[in-house]
């Protein structure tokens, strides 16, 4: 049975708070990430087919994930490569049915089966909807941002398998797009 799925305004409100003081999120950030060497590692890898600053990006943006499932409470067990490897067959086979990259490609993404849609929406907003105020953020180009965007989508499969939430957590049991309009994210001031 999969997991309930964190809901639309917790994960936007959660990853604005991140975004806009990211600083206070670093040491948790850090060390989740090096608790989930294995999808890091996936996410390095993959970097060498990125151009510029994307793969910083990602392994952010990855962090930033990893986060809210912590955010959520609960257990989360570090990722096997055969879940890594299982996530991106079930990625990849979804990409031909959200092709091309067109206007109209965000809205297919949100139609396909996936792991805390929510949490794939919100990357999704970051990556393609939303323009940045600040020199400190990369807006990517749009084949980067695709790129981005399915190996996060390959993350959160990974992570939504290894995650046991509270059970005090009150989740959605079924997924309905909800939108958030985007905005420019301003650098946060200290």
């Amino acid at each position: 049975m999969s997991n309930p799925f964190i809901p639309r305004a917790q994960v936007h409100a959660w990853s604005e708070a991140i975004g806009d003081d990211a600083t206070k999120h670093q040491a948790a950030l850090t060390r989740l990430l090096k608790d989930q060497r294995r999808l890091t590692r996936f996410i390095e890898e993959n970097a060498e087919n990125l151009e510029g600053v994307t793969g910083g990006v990602s392994v952010y943006l990855t962090g930033v994930i990893i986060r809210m499932f912590d955010l959520a409470g609960g257990r989360l067990r570090s990722a096997t490569w055969e879940q890594i490897r299982q996530a991106e067959a079930k990625v990849n086979a979804a990409v031909p049915a959200l092709l091309p990259l067109d206007d109209d490609f965000v809205s297919r993404a949100h139609t396909g089966d996936r792991a805390q849609a929510h949490i794939l929406d919100e990357a999704l907003m970051a990556l393609f909807d939303r323009e940045s105020d600040s020199e400190d953020e990369a807006n990517l180009e749009p084949i980067e941002a695709l790129k981005t965007y399915l190996m996060l989508w390959v993350v959160t499969e990974v992570l939504d398998s290894n995650w046991k939430p509270a059970s005090s957590f009150q989740g959605d049991g079924a997924y309905e797009y909800v939108h958030i309009e985007p905005t420019k994210r301003e650098k946060a001031e200290a």
